[in-house]
């Protein structure tokens, strides 16, 4: 008789030897015991864990001699044919060579015939998800109301790759992964069933290796049976699997943790020169140092693949390193994994990876990160108390003197605000309208520092700002100020600069009041503003000043309504060219 590999001959012949997937396992074999078996259903998940077993003892179960009945008996004629592969009411197809609609036709002729024994025809379809669109559209009918004798099993390993239309008219049962213990029982078994003598450390790393299926496990373990002819032992399983041995690991880490770049660089040489696959190796280093995270966040967990009595040295090993930097490497290792499956050169990605790891700070730790934070606070409060210190007139720079006013001017009255009562409601509008508007660039002064305090500098800082506030509050008064020069700070008051012509704009105290708001929502200050006017013919040197604060009636001075022509004088500083009478214009017109 020729040899059945390993898998094969231990594949499971009932539900209860399906390993790992008991919320599979019992729920079919309520629906067969209470006849609610479905038309259609779809088995997902990895590979190895069961899936195709799982659907042939289904089929076994409805067509066993005894029953239908959830435990078939594996004798009858029927049930011997399924475990044969030859029996005509079970039918196995492979959607990756059979994807196309052909193939899909062919099989839909066969369903309106019924079972030879009188039973249920099983369609088992594997990795159902490899069906072309137009092979799914033409399953769609007749899976949606097959005939009561046909039933359909559907199986893959990317569920999400199946339409919608497809899975909403199948029973789904995702297949998990198979836990470490239930393979490492069923290797054992094995082992014991077929002579093979095997170290229990052996059968630990081909369980870790499997990733939780028990076929690829099965498939390790015959082929360990063929590679040593003595007892298996760990390293053969290191050697045969390409595995990185993990003495090398610790030492690897070792050399991370010291900041050892060379040794770390001749290591990764050492292995090319023993042919191991460096993409394995990042592979087991990320495992390693998972163990190394988890011992040191719980010591008495049970660490993936390692043997026992190796834990000591993982503990030794997980006490010189914080767990900052662990997650560091792990980062590191986790993208340069990924970039791997790509690359032409892995040995450069891991000795780049390497550079960056050995130079990565060590120190770094939640409490040595809080401490660079507190100074550096204590650095930035330093600094600010002596910016806010440079700009006290008294303390840092000595105050401007203020140019006296020749006599040659003409003589002018200062000009002071009224002692009038504001309306309530018009002020918190004014201040409302400038405190919303976006000034970003420049810091508010604080409200609480004196008038006094302010140079001229400062005030040409954030002069632009209050332009702005001016332009969308009346851009008709934007004009005005914008021609307004910053002439000084005296006595905690800020002059500006005016023409003659403007003096009609200025003793307007809304005017006045406007731009003592503006001035207030970007310093936070009550500043007092007066003016200085001169006539257009002197120069800007000379100057005379009117004192807001002290505003006469200024209704006698103001021009009157009547003044047209005064008042585009004034405003705009132009001069009478030549004079035609209405009369004049109208004849022209007419002529």
């Amino acid at each position: 008789m020729a040899y059945l590999s390993l898998y094969r001959k231990w594949r499971p012949q009932t539900f209860d030897e399906i390993a790992g997937q008991s919320h599979v396992t019992q729920t079919l074999k309520n629906a067969i015991s209470l006849n609610r078996v479905s038309h259609a259903y779809l088995f997902c998940g990895p590979r190895g864990t069961g899936k195709t077993s799982t659907a042939r003892i289904l089929a076994k179960s409805l067509n066993c001699e005894m029953g239908p009945t959830p435990t078939p008996c594996n004798r009858c004629e029927s049930c011997i044919s399924i475990n044969d592969g030859t029996s005509i009411d079970v039918l196995e197809l492979d959607a990756a060579s059979n994807r196309g609609v052909e193939e899909t036709r062919e099989l839909l002729k066969r369903i309106p015939y019924s079972s030879t024994q009188g039973g249920k025809k099983v369609y088992i379809i594997d990795e159902v998800h490899m069906l072309t669109t137009e092979s799914f559209n033409t399953l769609l009918k007749t899976l949606e109301e097959p005939p009561n004798h046909v039933i359909f099993v559907l199986a893959t390993t990317e569920p999400h790759r199946v339409p919608q239309t497809i899975l909403s008219r199948c029973q789904r049962f995702d297949f998990r992964r198979i836990p470490i213990s239930d393979i490492e029982q069923r290797l054992d078994k094995v082992a014991d069933s077929e002579s093979i003598d095997i170290e229990a450390a052996a059968l630990s790393l081909i369980s870790h290796h499997a990733q939780g299926s028990l076929r690829d496990a099965l498939g390790i373990l015959d082929q360990l049976a063929s590679y040593s002819k003595q007892k298996i032992t760990s390293a053969d399983v290191i050697s045969l699997l390409g595995m990185t041995d993990s003495e090398l690991l610790l030492r690897f880490t070792d050399m991370l943790i010291e900041s050892d770049l060379a040794s770390g660089l001749l290591f990764i040489d050492e292995l090319t020169e023993k042919g191991l696959d460096i993409r394995q190796f990042i592979q087991d280093l990320l495992s390693h140092l998972r163990n190394l995270f988890l011992i040191k966040s719980i010591p008495n967990t049970r660490l993936s693949g390692v043997l026992d009595e190796q834990r000591e040295k993982y503990l030794e090993q997980a006490s010189r390193i914080n767990p900052q930097l662990l997650m560091l490497f792990i980062n590191i290792l986790n993208d340069l994994y990924s970039q791997s499956k790509w690359a032409t050169d892995v040995r450069l990605l891991l000795e780049i990876s390497l550079f960056k790891m050995v130079k990565a700070d060590h120190g770094t730790s939640i409490d040595s990160v809080l401490n660079r934070v507190e100074r550096l606070e204590s650095i930035a409060s330093d600094l600010l108390a002596r910016l806010n210190g440079t700009k006290h007139l008294s303390s840092q720079e000595p105050a401007r003197p203020v140019t006296s006013v020749p006599p040659s001017l003409k003589t002018t009255k200062l000009a002071s605000e009224k002692d009038v009562k504001h309306d309530k409601a018009s002020r918190v509008k004014a201040e409302k309208v400038a405190d919303e508007q976006d000034i970003t660039v420049t810091k508010k002064i604080t409200s609480t520092a004196a008038a006094n305090e302010i140079d001229l500098g400062t005030i040409e800082r954030i002069w632009p700002q209050v332009l702005k506030v001016l332009k969308d509050k009346k851009r008709s008064r934007y004009a005005f100020f914008e021609a307004a020069k910053l002439s000084r700070i005296e006595d905690g008051k800020l002059v500006l600069s005016l023409k003659e012509s403007h003096r009609a704009f200025v003793e307007d105290t809304e005017n006045t009041k406007l731009l003592q708001s503006a001035l207030k929502a970007i310093s936070g200050l009550n500043l007092a503003v007066v003016f200085e006017f001169s006539e257009e013919t002197a120069s800007k040197e000379n100057a005379r000043t009117i004192a807001i604060t002290d505003v006469p009636d200024v209704k006698k001075d103001l021009l009157p309504a009547d003044d047209y022509i005064k008042l585009v004088q004034d405003t705009f500083g132009a001069k009478i060219v030549e004079e035609i009478s209405i009369n004049e214009i109208r004849y022209q017109e007419d002529t």
